[in-house]
């Protein structure tokens, strides 16, 4: 039957409860023994890293952001069969088997794993896959709100050698002679003054600096950007993976920002007594340019991926490589007879 006429019926609500009672148990149970003697459920652990980690701060709008999304979609909603499918409670079963694999060995990460493919299993479960496949950007944001494990040693320490390489070559690109050690650019040395190298000044590359904090929520950003702005998926990908680069790009312009601030005003005004307890507000307004920068990047490419197609970008390129030559002037000798004729017309018509 169409969704329109199953919001009030008992087999709605009964699926909308069973789906919430789900989540509720899945969240609320006591799950993991975390750091303490007592066992926490998974909801608490998930809530504290949210609040401890700065990594996590997007989390906290990824619910709202959800519930729009599906408030977006209830008009086509309304039009949509729904057929249950048993591949959904197969899905459904697997999660529940992740989830307790992770209670038995006290490793939420384990835990998270199952509720989400538990979650997805008994959407699919409930309302098939026509439904499921409308709702499939709001369940893919969804997967914002869980941290990935293990993302410190994957991305983070690689993430800040990229951006301590690329400060270098920017550096020294404009003038500025610094050297490179390790995640850190130090001013370089003068023999002849005395002076060695890092005495004017030095920015070391951390967790915070190597993009880490700005890239998942970049991320889900341009996930958004591009599923209200661009119609083609191709084209949502493509803007979608920018986001990459774009977040090195935007810490770029941070770490940048901080080397010439401690240049011009010294490195208590450029990072603060302590940058990592205590930032200075100069420190504190260059991580906006990381996403000032980001958008301004995210939108550009918007507009290049809308505006732009490959026939007038090949046509644009033909005529920058091939130009058309314009028709050199007649000669004398050319226009001599043709000229004296048309003389001649002229004076037997008068």
């Amino acid at each position: 039957m169409p969704l329109r006429k199953y919001y009030l019926s008992p087999q709605f609500l009964t699926a909308i409860g069973s789906l919430l009672l789900l989540c509720a148990l899945l969240l609320g149970i006591p799950y993991t023994f975390g750091v303490g003697t007592f066992r926490v459920s998974l909801g608490t652990v998930l809530w504290s890293g949210w609040m401890a980690n700065e990594d996590m701060e997007h989390a906290l709008f990824v619910f709202p952001i959800v519930a729009f999304l599906l408030w977006q979609c209830r008009m086509s909603l309304a039009e949509i069969p729904v057929r249950a499918s048993k591949l959904g409670a197969a899905v459904l079963l697997f999660g529940l088997f992740f989830y307790y694999a992770g209670y038995r060995g006290d490793v939420f990460t384990i835990g998270e794993i199952g509720f989400l493919f538990s979650f997805y299993g008994a959407v699919l479960w409930l309302w098939g896959w026509a439904v499921f496949r409308l709702l499939l950007f709001p369940l893919a944001i969804l997967l914002f709100a869980f941290p990935i494990p293990g993302i410190d040693a994957f991305v983070t320490f690689p993430l800040r050698i990229i951006m301590s390489h690329a400060s270098y070559y920017f550096l020294n690109g404009i003038g500025l002679d610094v050297v490179r050690s390790g995640t850190g650019i130090l001013s370089a040395p003068d023999p002849m003054l005395g002076i060695p190298a890092g005495k004017k000044f030095a920015v070391d590359v951390a967790d915070p600096c190597s993009g880490i904090r700005s890239l998942f929520a970049l991320m889900m950003v341009s996930a958004l950007y591009a599923h209200f702005t661009l119609q083609t998926a191709w084209k949502k990908w493509v803007l979608f993976l920018c986001s990459i680069p774009l977040a090195i790009l935007g810490n770029l312009a941070r770490i940048i920002m901080l080397t010439l601030g401690m240049i011009a005003f010294g490195s208590e005004f450029a990072l603060g007594k302590n940058p990592l307890t205590d930032p200075s507000w100069f420190h504190s307004a260059a991580g906006y340019l990381v996403f000032l920068v980001a958008l301004g990047g995210m939108a550009g490419i918007s507009w290049l991926l809308t505006n732009v197609t490959l026939s007038s970008l090949h046509a644009h390129l033909s005529t920058l490589l091939h130009p058309k030559r314009l028709p050199s002037p007649p000669t004398s000798a050319e226009t001599g007879p043709e000229t004296g004729r048309k003389k001649k017309k002229k004076e037997d018509a008068y």
